[in-house]
């Protein structure tokens, strides 16, 4: 899953590479991708091709881009998706759904591992952008909302769940996925399954400033190397974790704060954790 550091930085770069530019070809390879928004691949096609791309937006981990005439491009990368900047004449790769071409040269590919595909997209009137995405009015997005930290510690109070399922919960938070929520735990030394209601003062501050920092520093390291990794980046072809990451994927190795081995638990179906037991309360 591509989460909110990387769109950020996907964002801007569209924002300096796209923006003035028209469309010029809509490949559409898997119909599903533009559904429920589009009745079929014609439609979108017909929607998208010929739009000139006015700005670029971001929410959570949803990119909008803003076309003329007001209607607005949504760009949902999916659960294991990625969306990779290529020159014009690239031949989509494995799992490509949906190839973009531009007029003045560059296109973008829209691309999903596996069988189930998750990765959706399609063009809806730009004021009705958000509610067509599915993105909750009421969610907190840390990059755009900037919360104080009070603010945060009284939004984490209003939850009784568990933090690691408060953090990835898209309609309490948005663009925090399974890497960097486990990332932000770490920083923060508390554990996955926490109550948010039970924090001190100390500890929501502390929470805090890792969210924040752990946001910031993914966003620097991932900026030169966004088109070169896959849709799991967090762990390349020979099975190695990012340099930047504490504690995701780590299982088995010392955690690099005390020293004892990280641990991979099972919160539910599908959701799991790294964690230091040691020196996470």
């Amino acid at each position: 899953m591509l989460e909110l550091p990387e769109v950020e930085v996907l964002r801007k770069d569209l924002e300096k590479e796209v923006v003035g530019k028209r469309i010029k070809d809509v490949t559409v390879q898997t119909a599903g991708i533009v559904r429920p928004l589009h009745r079929n691949r014609p439609e979108f096609v017909k929607a998208l091709e010929g739009r000139k791309v006015e700005a670029v937006r971001r929410r959570g981990r949803l990119l909008f881009l803003d076309l003329d005439e007001d209607q607005t491009w949504i760009i949902d990368a999916g659960d294991e998706g990625s969306l990779h900047r290529e020159t014009a004449n690239a031949t989509p790769g494995p799992g490509t759904h949906l190839a973009v071409t531009f007029t003045i040269g560059g296109a973008l590919h829209l691309s999903e591992a596996g069988e189930d595909v998750s990765a959706h997209t399609g063009v809806v009137p730009t004021d009705e952008a958000l509610e067509a995405a599915g993105v909750s009015p009421d969610a907190l997005d840390p990059l755009d909302d900037n919360p104080t930290w009070m603010e945060f510690g009284r939004f984490l109070h209003a939850s009784r769940r568990p933090l690691k399922l408060v953090l990835t919960d898209p309609d309490l938070i948005l663009g925090i996925g399974p890497v960097y929520s486990d990332e932000i735990l770490w920083e923060a030394g508390l554990r996955h399954d926490r109550a948010g209601d039970s924090l001190s003062t100390q500890e929501v501050r502390r929470l805090y400033r890792a969210m924040q920092e752990i946001i910031h520093t993914a966003m620097k390291v991932r900026g030169s190397s966004l088109d070169e990794v896959e849709a799991d980046s967090a762990v390349d072809d020979e099975g190695e974790v990012a340099e930047h990451l504490r504690v995701y994927g780590r299982d088995g190795q010392p955690c690099i704060r005390c020293r004892k081995p990280i641990k991979r638990t099972r919160i539910k179906k599908g959701v799991y954790t790294y964690h230091c037991e040691q020196c996470m309360i």
